[in-house]
């Protein structure tokens, strides 16, 4: 007897990872349900300049399908809120 193709009933998916380096830290949240084409919504932070781009074409190379939820948090570690651009020193 011929064993039948498995059949995907459903498409969802859930994965998150968080991580720190350099005074910062940050946290990656993407989730997926079935769809007929290919949604990609994201919201991201804003320090992070063209990531989207990236991001989409890259989700759009791996799917062909599939309403897909991405998000990135980012945080300045407590530690390191001080640091910035001495305005003062830029101006001499």
């Amino acid at each position: 007897m011929a064993k039948k193709p498995l059949m995907v009933n459903s498409m969802t998916g859930f994965a998150a990872r968080s991580g720190a380096g350099a005074g910062w830290s940050w946290t990656w949240d993407i989730r997926s349900v079935n769809a007929r084409g290919l949604d990609v919504r994201m919201r991201l932070s804003e320090q992070i300049a063209g990531l989207e781009q990236d991001l989409r074409a890259a989700i759009s190379a791996a799917m062909k399908r599939g309403s897909v939820s991405v998000a990135l948090k980012l945080q300045v570690d407590e530690g390191e809120a001080g640091e910035g651009v001495d305005g003062a020193r830029l101006a001499t």
